[in-house]
């Protein structure tokens, strides 16, 4: 498994703008940029990796000003893979980010009852990660 260098990929969207939404999968994931900060938006799966491969997260946003990557993944009900596809996609991009802070980041559709099982649980506390379902929305 190769690191990649995010910075050789073009953004989709890029820039100051007030907010940077992913939708997929009937979830929404929003990123706020209230400060108005410089952020890179990427799909990862489909854009920065196309075709089959390796488990990849759906989005990555980049706060360049503040330093701070979101991995996104925006999920029907599988959970633990969902951890799979963020892990994955930060072993690959992460070492082109040095510096930047890691946050990751799941919005469900459904299957709840995925949230309380142990790995989801130990993987939250371990990271602060984010799980909610259908819809978050923060301040990047």
């Amino acid at each position: 498994m190769m690191p990649y260098n995010i910075n050789d990929y073009q953004p989709f969207r890029e820039g100051n703008h007030s907010a940077f939404p992913s939708s997929e999968n009937g979830c929404r994931h929003v990123g706020n940029n209230t400060k108005r900060q410089y952020v890179r938006h990427f799909k990862v799966d489909g854009e920065v990796f196309r075709g089959p491969g390796e488990e990849r997260c759906d989005y990555l946003l980049l706060n360049d000003e503040a330093a701070t990557s979101y991995y996104i993944e925006l999920k029907g009900s599988d959970l633990p893979k969902a951890i799979r596809q963020i892990e994955n996609t930060i072993k690959l991009l992460s070492p082109s980010l040095p510096g930047y802070a890691v946050l990751r980041r799941i919005v469900y559709h459904t299957g709840s009852h995925n949230v309380h099982a142990s790995e989801v649980l130990r993987w939250k506390a371990r990271y602060k990660a984010v799980v909610k379902e259908r819809a978050y929305s923060e301040n990047i």
